[in-house]
This record gives C-alpha cells, structure tokens and sequence, in this order.
C-alpha cells in the first residue's frame, strides 16, 4: 500500500518503490510505517548492548537502522545498525541480517566492510551488528556530484572491487546485489591512495561452495537493474558469474 499504515519500502531492494518498480523482487511485506521508525526514538547517549553509546543517526532502509555510536570498550566511533521490529517474526529477514554479520569474518579482503562485532539488544530483542564507520559517499553520489570518472580512476575502482570480489568468491560467497549504492568510496586511510573502495551489505548473497561451483537461485531478490538474465528466474544457476556480470 502506498498511503496511510503501510509504508512501499521494498523488503528486498530496502528502497522506496511501486510494486511496479519491483516486480521482479520478492516482496517480503507491507513493512508497518511505525516500525520503519521504531528506532528514531533512539537518543544520543543512550547505550545498546552494554558497549555502544547512540551519537546520532546515520541511515534507515527496509531491514534496518544505522547509527553513528561510539563503542564504550574502545573509544572508536562505530556504525551500528539494528534490525526493525517489524521484521523479528520473519524467518527470512532474520536470517539475511545475520548472515551480513557472518560473511564478514569470512572474506580475506580490505575491500569489505568489517563487521566488529554483533548480537541481540537485551532489551528490544533486535539483532544488532556493529561495524567499522566509514567516511566518503557510495559510487552513484560521486558520480552526481563529480561526474566521469578518468580512465586511471575507473581502472583502480575496479581494481580493489574485483579484489573485494574475488576474495568472496574464493570461500564460496556470491554478493548478487552489485550496483553503485553498494560500492562505497571510503576516505582512505593510508597514503598514496585517493579512495578506498569497499564493498557493504552482503545480507543477501548466495553459498555456492567455490570458486567454481553454482547454486540454485531459489528466489527472485536482487535489484532489477543491476541484475544478471539467470537472477532473473527461479532455479537458474547462480555462480561467481552472476557478480562479473
């Protein structure tokens, strides 16, 4: 529904959109517009999970809330994100948000985001995941606001994306969501280097074994416009392809 209780936040692309603009997407739910702002209520101060302060808020999508937080054991600032409470009961969700704390862990790679910590917030019952907080803006924003990129610049982009990419591909993981709000240019943090490119939200990618296997697209998920032809149809092959393209 697009008005009154229900928000149009897509449960898989975490967007606003019609049902037109995702009808190849999984629609989870008619997300409950008070629960998308459930955690708006979070103050600055106020503590989650013992070790992280609230200092502001950050982002909210359809699986969540971020916030800027400072974790208490360590002086550094974090981003924390916390799954809606609208979403708890949905097995699906549950299991997508956790994976993203997960697949983290897993991935030899600079190049994604880290995961410092997660688990569940005593009091609302939510998972949570902290992790590192980033400073910059994701791929499409520097494109709006800068324009093309230079030849030298779209090769290095590449460069630490498919160092990203390979690394999960090497223990079997398919991020299948690429598109430019899921590539963030992050201020680096060493010199030499104009960016760092990290790769975020790996809620919804696919085990497929190795670096050569495949597995079955169960479900239509993704965002149409950056997906592959065979993540278009139930049961195709998904393999490390499926990212390449």
């Amino acid at each position: 529904q697009s008005s009154g209780w229900y928000s149009t936040v897509c449960g898989a692309c975490q967007r606003e959109a019609s049902a037109a603009d995702c009808v190849l997407l999984r629609m989870d739910r008619a997300i409950p517009s008070r629960a998308v702002s459930a955690y708006a209520d979070l103050v600055p101060g106020q503590v989650i999970a013992g070790d992280f302060r609230v200092v502001r808020r950050l982002a909210a999508g359809g699986m969540g809330a971020v916030y800027v937080a400072e974790q208490i054991s360590t002086g550094r600032l974090r981003a924390l994100k916390l799954m809606l409470p609208g979403l708890l009961g949905d097995a699906a969700s549950r299991e997508r948000f956790v994976q993203e704390a997960r697949v983290g862990a897993r991935i030899a790679s600079e190049h994604v985001v880290e995961v410092v910590a997660a688990g569940i917030d005593s009091d609302s019952g939510a998972p949570w995941l902290a992790m590192e907080l980033l400073e910059g803006e994701d791929l499409g924003e520097r494109v709006q606001t800068r324009g093309p990129f230079a030849p030298g610049e779209v090769l290095e982009i590449y460069n630490q994306l498919c160092h990203a990419l390979a690394a999960a591909h090497h223990v079997g993981l398919v991020h299948r969501d690429l598109k430019p709000e899921n590539v963030f240019m992050a201020v680096p943090r060493r010199q030499g280097v104009a960016f760092t490119v990290k790769v975020l939200d790996f809620g919804i990618a696919k085990v497929v074994g190795g670096a050569q296997s495949a597995a079955e697209n169960s479900q239509l998920i993704g965002s149409p416009l950056w997906m592959p032809p065979e993540q278009t149809e139930a049961r195709a092959a998904i393999r490390p392809a499926t990212d390449v393209w």
